[in-house]
Parts: structure tokens; sequence; C-alpha cells
């Protein structure tokens, strides 16, 4: 197993893993308490893996993290040439849509900024799913 194997694991399961400095923290459904000791092994790959990511605004939990190398063709008739900035800049921009900030979410919906998230690897749901329907 490796580490992304694992990472994606607990998210798909419905559990956390994330760095808290030097340290790698979990919470694992019962099912998957067998990983905790595949977890400590696998601590360096994982570490530097979940220092890749991106801290996530509130209300959104991340499911898959698997960038794709650029470019990128979206649907809209764009390119993106730098994934990391994107995925930033769009996670900036759902943030303000989930605030009700939609001039500084670039006029995006909740759904077509999901959907730019998951063209370029970063697939994400909001924990509040009443807010899709707003």
């Amino acid at each position: 197993m490796q580490a992304i194997d694992i990472i994606e694991t607990v998210s798909a399961a419905g559990g956390q893993i994330w760095l808290d400095g030097d340290k790698v923290r979990a919470r694992l459904p019962e099912n998957l308490m067998p990983l905790v000791d595949v977890i400590r092994e696998m601590k360096p790959q994982l570490i530097e893996l979940l220092a890749r990511r991106l801290a996530m605004p509130a209300g959104v939990r991340l499911i898959r993290w698997q960038p794709v190398p650029a470019p990128v063709r979206l649907s809209e008739c764009s390119t993106v040439t730098d994934t990391e900035k994107f995925i930033r800049t769009t996670l900036t921009q759902l943030e303000a849509a989930l605030e009700g900030r939609n001039w500084q979410s670039g006029n995006w919906g909740l759904s077509g900024l999901l959907e730019r998230l998951a063209a370029v690897g970063c697939v994400v749901e909001l924990r509040d799913r009443k807010k899709m329907l707003q």
C-alpha cells in the first residue's frame, strides 16, 4: 500500500488524516483501525504527501488530491498552466462563494467551482450539501 492509497482509503471511509507539525494525525472509522500500524510505517511518505496538500476552506472536505500535470484544458475554453496555483485560487474563490461574497468568487457558482477543481485533480465536497441548493 502506498501513501496515496492510505489517504484515499481513509477519506473515502469518512475519516481524516492530516499533519500536525511533524506528526501524522488520523481520525479513523472503527473498521480502519488496523491501518494505524501501516500509517506509522509510512509516516515519512505520508508527511511528504500531506505537506504538499493545501488547506481546505471551512466546510469543505478533501476527497481526492491528485493534481494533474499542466497544461490542463478546461471545458470553458481555457487552459491551466500552473495546476497548484489554479487550485489555490479556486479554493479561495470557493471560500468566498460559501461566505456569500460572489464578487470575490469570480461570480462562479459552487457547482462550477467544484467542477473546475475536479478537472485538475482536486476533488472536494461540501460538508453542508444544502449550500449547493442556495
